[in-house]
């Protein structure tokens, strides 16, 4: 198992990435960082093959585990195989990807559905907030979550609700964001 890198490396590595992003004509937004270490950032090129060249030039520096074109839209997929990959992407802390996903689940949504599929959401952008080292604002998210967080039976689609509740609950008990399986 790698160890996290302490806070000041983190800053390190973070300036690193932004200098190679910024003398390529890159702009890095948004950085978050996994509970195991990784960082996700958003990454805005001015072209496709300027985003290539950026990648190609921190690999070096750190493995690259995904990358994704914002610009490109989704193929369609049904309702569970959206769900299903909403799921992946919070039980591997990339939360903001969930919570963008789960967001076409959202929209045609209603009632219950849309109540419990909102309270997801705002779980990933909880996350998210943790992620960048905003806990009051996490914490405030949790907040607005919990109500929202029932359905009518155990499982929503697979995603164990009750379990969902408690760890909602526990982390606002305990004032710190864990992250957990959904």
């Amino acid at each position: 198992m790698r160890a996290i890198p302490s806070q000041p490396d983190r800053l390190r590595f973070l300036a690193s990435i932004k200098a190679v992003g910024s003398s390529l004509g890159a702009n890095l937004k948004h950085p978050r960082w996994t509970s195991y270490g990784a960082l996700e950032i958003d990454a805005f090129a001015p072209s496709v093959q300027d985003f290539d060249l950026f990648v190609a030039a921190i690999e070096p520096l750190a493995r690259v585990e995904f990358t994704k074109n914002l610009d490109e839209a989704p193929p369609f997929k049904s309702k569970e195989k959206v769900l299903e990959e909403a799921v992946g992407y919070f039980n591997a802390e990339r939360y903001w990807e969930c919570h963008e996903t789960l967001e076409s689940v959202w929209r045609p949504a209603a009632g219950e559905e849309k109540r419990l599929v909102q309270s997801i959401i705002l779980v990933c952008a909880a996350f998210v907030h943790e992620q960048r080292g905003e806990r009051e604002v996490a914490l405030d998210i949790f907040k607005r979550a919990l109500p929202q967080i029932e359905w009518k039976a155990e499982k929503y689609q697979g995603i164990d609700i009750p379990r969902l509740r408690k760890n909602v609950e526990r982390s606002l008990a305990e004032g710190e964001l864990s992250p957990f399986k959904i």
